[in-house]
């Protein structure tokens, strides 16, 4: 069985759309009903489908015909039932995307920060290892640079079909 380049290639669009940018939608959905909650706003569930129906409807556009269901979509989703932490999710995968990246085209040195980087362990704050393999996530260019490599695989997608 062969797996074609297109199918690889369509996996890894669909992972990036369901981790970085539907998680991003939740992480925003929850920081507001945690902000709304705090308000002292009743969180109903009339209000929690118009804000998801709202947010949905602006991650995706005005070109998108969403199902009116999708507005119940929050209530099947427990991430937001627990502490704030949904935004992990989309931030450890653009990480990711830079730590393989960065192995690709670093050579011996990219390989280096990335052995130091598994070494560490807890040893220090999460965000000073990433910096130890070279991925530097208080700054914004490791997003810019997970978006460029979506970009690329959609345009290779795009010219083979």
């Amino acid at each position: 069985m062969t797996i074609s380049k297109k199918y690889i290639l369509s996996l890894y669009l669909e992972g990036f759309k369901g981790t970085i940018f539907r998680q991003t939608q939740f992480a925003e959905f929850e920081k507001l009903i945690h902000h709304e909650a705090q308000r002292g706003t009743p969180l109903t569930a009339s209000q929690l489908n118009q804000w998801y129906l709202q947010l949905n409807s602006q991650y995706y556009g005005p070109d998108l015909q969403a199902d009116p269901e999708i507005q119940l979509e929050w209530a099947r989703i427990p991430h937001f039932y627990y502490d704030f932490y949904v935004y992990q999710y989309a931030t450890g995968y653009a990480a990711a995307i830079n730590l393989a990246g960065n192995l690709e085209t670093g050579g011996q040195t990219a390989r280096r920060q990335y052995f130091s980087y598994l070494q560490a362990g807890n040893s220090k704050a999460p965000l000073d290892i990433m910096k130890m393999a070279g991925v530097a996530m208080d700054q914004s260019a490791y997003l810019t640079k997970a978006f460029t490599q979506f970009e690329k695989r959609l345009a290779a997608l795009e010219k083979l079909i």
